[in-house]
């Protein structure tokens, strides 16, 4: 039996309509009476609709054994947790809660004018990072998927989507959009086996974290790109038979043989493609073996606005090539 669940999350843009995946998840931005807003925000608020089933409950660890509600709690979380990691990798937007249950220092913002005169006399307090009224929790009773009478999210041409001015929470005026084949992606991954789904849950995961870290840690978010496409080509060749050339004794298919041939196969074979492919590897090997950084990751770095922007572009396009990799790779083996 379906239990149905509405559950709070944020984007770092508007969401822009609503979209439903078959009978299994609807997201659509919140919109309830009292609900907190703010002109100031950059976060927006929607809503998770789904379901879970007793087949998906989890079993109690033994330090846990008697705490009746873990089994559904883990199950609801966890499934909640899985579909925004899906949204995030699928799309060129953060789909995200607040992990952080501890706390912190902050201001309340008084006054939406933020006049300085005014700011100074403001105090710190001990924030939680909740989003929460009274009423809320009676909003989030369903036992079903809420209809809609709002327009669907905006959907644009696959490639086009990830490769042509992606707008990754960069354009804050501009609503969330996505790839055209997002139904498509979303078969091919739910038809996948336990087993493969594990490994592409781990390749999605480093796509999460190379986005959630891009701003404040920019060469461990240039590494988890490379890794969710590394975590792709061990997939690629697991079949592969390892054989050594009999003249030179070298492996006839090397580590960034592979990295590049998988890459040609799902983003697109030509000479350039290869040529990029092949700096990608040694900007790879060159960060994982030597310890080097780019040279943007300190805040203040003292280099050219070229060298800053020609970084940011080859973070940009090596998470942008490993997404598209990897949708073109579920749909090629759905097909």
């Amino acid at each position: 039996m379906k239990k149905f669940h509405r559950m709070i999350f944020f984007t770092k843009l508007p969401l822009g309509g609503y979209y439903k995946y078959k009978d299994v998840f609807q997201i659509f931005p919140a919109d309830f009476e009292n609900m907190p807003k703010s002109k100031l925000q950059k976060h927006f608020i929607n809503i998770l609709e789904y379901w879970t089933t007793e087949g998906e409950l989890k079993s109690i660890p033994e330090e846990l054994e008697g705490f009746d509600p873990y089994s559904q709690y883990v199950a609801i979380i966890s499934k909640k947790d899985k579909i925004l990691s899906l949204l995030t990798a699928f799309t060129n937007n953060v789909f995200f809660n607040y992990k952080d249950n501890i706390g912190s220092w902050g201001i309340p913002v008084l006054s939406e004018d933020l006049k300085p005169e005014e700011i100074n006399t403001w105090k710190s307090i001990w924030c939680m990072p909740y989003f929460h009224w009274p009423e809320l929790p009676n909003h989030l009773k369903i036992t079903d998927f809420t209809a809609q009478k709002i327009k669907e999210i905006e959907r644009i041409d696959h490639k086009i989507f990830y490769t042509d001015d992606p707008n990754l929470d960069y354009y804050s005026k501009k609503c969330i959009t996505f790839p055209s084949s997002i139904d498509e992606i979303l078969n091919a991954y739910f038809s996948l086996d336990s087993t493969m789904i594990g490994v592409l849950d781990s390749a999605i995961s480093y796509i999460v974290s190379a986005i959630e870290l891009k701003e404040s840690k920019k060469t461990l978010s240039l590494l988890a790109s490379f890794t969710s496409v590394e975590t792709m080509v061990n997939l690629e060749y697991k079949d592969l038979a390892v054989e050594q050339c009999e003249k030179c004794g070298q492996l006839k298919y090397s580590v960034a043989r592979k990295f590049r041939e998988y890459l040609l196969k799902y983003i697109g074979n030509s000479d350039k493609n290869k040529n990029k492919f092949n700096k990608y590897y040694s900007l790879r090997s060159k960060i994982v073996h030597t310890g080097s950084q780019l040279k943007t990751e300190l805040l203040f770095s003292d280099i050219s606005t070229k060298d800053k922007e020609k970084e940011l572009i080859t973070r940009i396009e090596i998470l942008q090539i490993g997404k598209l990799a990897i949708t073109n790779w579920l749909m090629a083996h759905n097909s």
